[in-house]
């Protein structure tokens, strides 16, 4: 799968680069919907809470193991193409892969030894132990399969990147567990295996990829005064925000909660997040767009390029989100009996995910734009949402107090980065977008 040249890529647009997000989606959502849907099959319920529990738990200490540093390079390499720059590119590759290797294997030893004091003291689910003992060995190979696809994305490889990052491993992991079959512990090694059959197709990629080495630069890039790690670290806001998003509700839940109502949030929200899997991807495309527009000063068309993201985000999403407003049963029922008792928290979760497809992209753009003093308070405020938030509602009520707090971190930062854009950038992606629109329809 090639997405064209590096020189190529800038050019050809987000409109024209829709086209490989489409065909990506075309993969990832039914890979993704297979994942949930063997898991929910043949775990049930109850088995399911507490494989999502353990999910969530690796999702937001995977982050720790990268602290931004898939972003950091996304940005590096964008920008170095932009300015005809290659002779870095391969040092700040290595650097970020070497970097995330040791703090993944850090995290990933803290997780086996603090598995005993997580499952019987924090979540008060003892049986839980082995389980997260297992998920420690997920960690470094998702991790380096997410640094790859940073990579991939800011030499403009797009659909590669989101083949490594989003549909490839849980295609794997289908594939193997259509023939073995599935249970807790067979389910998390099985996860650690496909994301490292991912890291190495995506190598293999990463190594095509790459410019000639010796490559002269056409335009000198600027003096860096930060380190790879300062950029990581500047971007880790977002990185965390994201992933506690998707993982910190679970977990809290699973606090507050019987296994039972973590299983029937954590498949509603997971189908809610099969619009989140178009959003990311077309946040993905558009990152290194918009840092190659800003490094060049080409703030009229960084502003149609995040009005082109809102509305492909838009047209590709709100046909799903209608049907998990009009239909929640009929969709959480085919993942197994029992679940259909999940169709009020869809519905409250979908409607967050209409507010995530009216502000896409836009807090990557801050991220991509060197913006990350506002990026960062803007997260810092959303979290504060997410956690207050689903801490008060979800011990009152349950489940569906928890979808409320998603829903409401989801509007606070897709709508506040929307706000900050505008006074910080002098962007108005909705009024380009409508403009467009109106332009459309009188022609």
């Amino acid at each position: 799968m090639n997405d064209g040249g590096a020189k190529a890529a800038p050019r050809r647009g987000l409109v024209g680069g829709a086209l490989v997000t489409i065909a990506v989606r075309g993969i990832d959502l039914p890979s993704r919907y297979g994942f949930h849907l063997l898991v929910a099959a043949a775990l049930g319920v109850e088995q399911a809470g507490r494989f999502y529990i353990i999910y969530s738990a690796v999702a937001a200490l995977s982050g720790l193991g990268r602290v931004g540093l898939d972003r950091a390079l996304t940005r590096r390499l964008a920008v170095a193409l932009a300015h005809g720059d290659t002779r870095q590119i391969r040092p700040v590759l290595l650097r970020g892969l070497a970097l995330a290797t040791l703090l993944s294997l850090l995290v990933g030893l803290l997780l086996y030894a603090a598995a005993p004091l997580l499952a019987r003291d924090l979540l008060g689910k003892p049986a839980l132990t082995e389980p997260l003992r297992l998920a420690a060995f997920i960690l470094l190979p998702q991790n380096l399969s997410t640094m790859v696809a940073g990579a991939l994305a800011g030499l403009h490889r797009v659909g590669q990147s989101q083949m490594i990052y989003s549909w490839l491993w849980p295609s794997l992991f289908c594939a193997v567990a259509l023939i073995t079959g599935l249970t807790l512990p067979g389910a998390l090694l099985l996860m650690a295996l496909a994301f490292l059959a991912a890291t190495l197709i995506g190598a293999i990629l990463l190594l095509r990829a790459l410019p000639p080495a010796h490559a002269a630069a056409h335009q000198a890039l600027p003096a860096r005064a930060h380190s790879l790690m300062h950029d990581g670290w500047a971007l880790f806001s977002l990185e965390m925000t994201q992933l506690l998003i998707t993982s910190a509700p679970v977990l809290i839940l699973g606090m507050l909660a019987d296994s039972r109502a973590v299983g029937l949030f954590s498949l509603a929200w997971r189908i809610a997040l099969l619009v989140n899997i178009v959003v990311s991807g077309i946040a993905a495309m558009a990152s290194p767009r918009y840092a190659a527009l800003h490094a060049k000063n080409q703030a009229g068309d960084l502003n149609r390029a995040a009005a082109q993201a809102i509305g492909l985000s838009l047209l590709l999403t709100l046909p799903a989100v209608a049907l998990m407003l009009a239909a929640p049963a009929l969709l959480l029922g085919m993942l197994g009996h029992g679940f259909a008792d999940g169709a009020g928290l869809l519905r409250i979760l979908a409607l967050g995910q209409i507010l995530a497809a009216a502000s896409a992209s836009m807090p990557d753009l801050l991220g991509m734009t060197g913006h990350r003093a506002a990026l960062r308070r803007l997260n810092l405020l959303s979290l504060a949402v997410l956690l207050l938030g689903t801490l008060a509602l979800a011990r009152f009520y349950g489940a569906a107090g928890t979808a409320w707090a998603v829903s409401l971190s989801i509007a606070v930062n897709g709508l506040g980065a929307l706000v900050l854009a505008r006074r910080d950038l002098g962007l108005a992606p909705w009024r380009a977008l409508t403009g467009t629109l109106r332009r459309g329809r009188t022609a």
